[in-house]
């Protein structure tokens, strides 16, 4: 109850649970593009939001923990967005083009692609797994292309672990080509198509000819 000639009591409410989980993978997002994953503390995370840590600690048991479950909210729809667009009824080695310039495209402009490519290198075995397990309609559309072009003879047969390997490899290589340089949303398209048909020659059945184009 106010006092007369009193000053009235400031009193202010803590967002709503939903809101701080909102605002902290506002936050994360914003200082990883900043700082780094390993760069940024608790300190950041919670100044950025207005919160204490005990807070924070209501929310998420730890700065990894938080980072993954962004991931995990925010990865699924991306992945499902990316291998829907790609065209069933394409030849193999055109399906497996696509989903690498998509990829590359993903890796290099994307937030969640750049946190793939930077920081789970960083994070416990525990939480890679987890986020690995974000993405499995992904690695299960690239598998499902690669058999595809074997049974069809485009593709030769290289040990399933290596090909996921050098797949992986040669799309982050691209993803990284595109964060560096110095017009992204200019470079973007070429990076991606190029990189799109290295992946296809390096599977490819040398005696079959094709176009790996959109």
């Amino acid at each position: 109850m106010a006092v007369a000639g009193l000053p009235s009591v400031l009193v202010t409410t803590q967002p709503e649970t939903g809101d701080v989980r909102e605002q902290l993978f506002d936050a994360a997002r914003d200082l990883i593009g900043k700082l780094g994953y390993i760069e940024m503390s608790h300190a950041d995370l919670t100044a950025e939001v207005g919160i204490g840590r005990t807070t924070f600690y209501e929310h998420f048991s730890s700065k990894e923990d938080l980072l993954v479950q962004m991931v995990r909210r925010d990865l699924p729809p991306l992945v499902d967005e990316i291998v829907e667009s790609v065209d069933d009824s394409l030849p193999p080695d055109e399906r497996l083009a696509a989903l690498a310039r998509l990829m590359v495209e993903f890796v290099g402009t994307d937030h969640i692609g750049l946190i793939l490519h930077t920081e789970v290198p960083h994070l416990s075995p525990t939480a890679q797994e987890q986020i690995s397990e974000a993405h499995t309609g992904l690695s299960t559309a690239f598998v499902s292309t690669y058999k595809d072009g074997i049974q069809s003879g485009v593709f030769r047969m290289i040990p399933r672990q290596l090909a996921g390997r050098m797949m992986e490899q040669m799309i982050m290589t691209g993803g990284k080509a595109v964060m560096e340089s110095t017009d992204p949303s200019a470079d973007v398209g070429d990076i991606a198509r190029y990189t799109a048909d290295m992946v296809v020659a390096a599977f490819r059945v040398t005696e079959v000819a094709g176009s790996t184009g959109e």
